[in-house]
């Protein structure tokens, strides 16, 4: 975060829920606000107005939390990675995030030969240092994202899902956004990612279950210690067109 993206937020109570193209991101480091549970509620209970201890979440067969009550049009979800929590917020459109530190001491080539599909795997060889570990990242969370977003199976459904990035050249000098495709599995329902980077050393994926491009309507919220909520102007990385739905082209 820098302090010239920042501003204090009006929403200090309450905030209307997102718009059809709106996504709200939340962060908060994981040592303020509790449990992340606690996060997920105090910041929920600033779109539906009621009481965090009145809030009812489901979860559904792997997990994927839900508001069950009080009756309210939100999609959410929630993640962590290293000393950040962050929490996605749509007006009912279903949302996968994932946050991730970029640890610098992870031997990501290994990892990748085991869950990557060539075309990701060679253009990882293409990249040194910083760059590979950076680009590793891009896409693990963009494929946790797509997971977290269709309510799937982490532990099963990593290796089935494949991407393709293209940064500009000059994309490392803010030259330029970059460009996601979805190329593995077929989607059953058109899908926008995005990438951001608003942490140093960390990697945050979007994945948004809706047609429409949402890149115009990504709000970014920090909530410091104090409860008063921050707002940054964010930064995408990469983002697909307003909505991918692949062919299903095998890659393996």
């Amino acid at each position: 975060m820098t302090a010239s993206s920042a501003r204090k937020s009006s929403a200090c109570d309450t905030l209307a829920i997102p718009r059809p193209q709106e996504l709200h991101l939340w962060l908060c480091r994981s040592d303020t606000h509790g449990s992340s549970d606690d996060f997920l509620r105090g910041i929920l209970s600033r779109y539906v107005r009621v009481e965090r201890t009145g809030l009812r979440i489901s979860r559904g067969p792997h997990g994927k939390p839900g508001l069950r009550s009080p009756a309210a049009p939100l999609g959410f979800n929630l993640s962590d990675g290293g000393d950040w929590r962050l929490l996605a917020v749509s007006g009912g459109a279903a949302v996968g995030v994932d946050l991730e530190y970029c640890d610098p001491r992870r031997d990501v080539l290994r990892l990748a030969r085991r869950c990557f599909c060539p075309t990701e795997l060679a253009q990882l060889r293409t990249c040194r240092g910083a760059q590979r570990s950076g680009r590793f990242y891009d896409y693990w969370t963009l494929k946790e994202a797509h997971v977290k977003a269709f309510g799937g199976s982490l532990g099963q459904e990593l290796e089935n899902i494949s991407f393709a990035l293209h940064y500009p050249d000059d994309a490392s000098a803010g030259g330029g956004v970059g460009a996601i495709s979805c190329l593995a599995p077929a989607l059953p329902t058109p899908a926008w990612y995005g990438l951001l980077r608003a942490l140093d050393d960390y990697r945050i994926a979007l994945c948004c279950l809706a047609p429409g491009d949402f890149a115009a309507g990504l709000r970014l919220f920090e909530l410091p210690a104090n409860g008063i909520p921050v707002e940054h102007a964010p930064a995408l990385s990469a983002v697909s067109g307003p909505a991918e739905k692949t062919a299903g082209v095998s890659l393996w």
